[in-house]
């Protein structure tokens, strides 16, 4: 059950991986035709900043749960590689905890906003008028499954101490 359940968790992310990679793609190509018709036809693309910036909260907030399950964020390990491993899983589940909280309050919040956002049909200021509760679901979202891949990995700390 616990495997099925990790696998699932694994597809899910990798899926919300490449969606932020393709959000990447995106801001790319619209910063880029942005310049090109800036420059060439002396008239931007209406909207392409912003379009971008809603694009970077997915980058960054779908790309978080791939990021710790695949052990690619950012760690400095220089007193912990040096502890013998009890102290390690010991520290790493503290970690798992402190993460699950600070990620509990956010995902609360961030949702909460969401939903007032939707309820309001708040609009980003700007040359278009996008919506802005598509990026706070992103963020929303990405911040749920962040925390259930901080769980997977509380247990699956708690069971190799068995």
């Amino acid at each position: 059950m616990k495997l099925k359940i990790a696998s699932i968790l694994s597809k899910f992310t990798k899926l919300f991986g490449v969606l932020a990679a393709f959000s990447i793609l995106l801001i790319m190509i619209m910063v880029s035709a942005d310049v090109f018709f800036r420059y060439v036809f002396n008239s931007p693309i209406m909207g392409a900043m912003e379009f971008s910036l809603m694009l970077m909260i997915a980058v960054v907030y779908l790309g978080l749960g791939y990021t710790e399950i695949s052990d690619r964020h950012i760690v400095i390990d220089l007193f912990y590689k040096k502890l013998n491993l009890k102290y390690q899983r010991i520290i790493s589940k503290l970690n798992c905890v402190i993460l699950l909280i600070i990620s509990s309050i956010l995902f609360w919040h961030s949702f909460a906003n969401f939903l007032y956002s939707f309820e309001i049909n708040e609009i980003l200021p700007g040359m278009a008028s996008f919506p802005k509760y598509p990026s706070k679901f992103c963020l929303s979202l990405g911040v749920l499954i962040y925390i259930f891949v901080i769980l997977s990995k509380l247990f699956s700390i708690s069971s190799n101490d068995e």
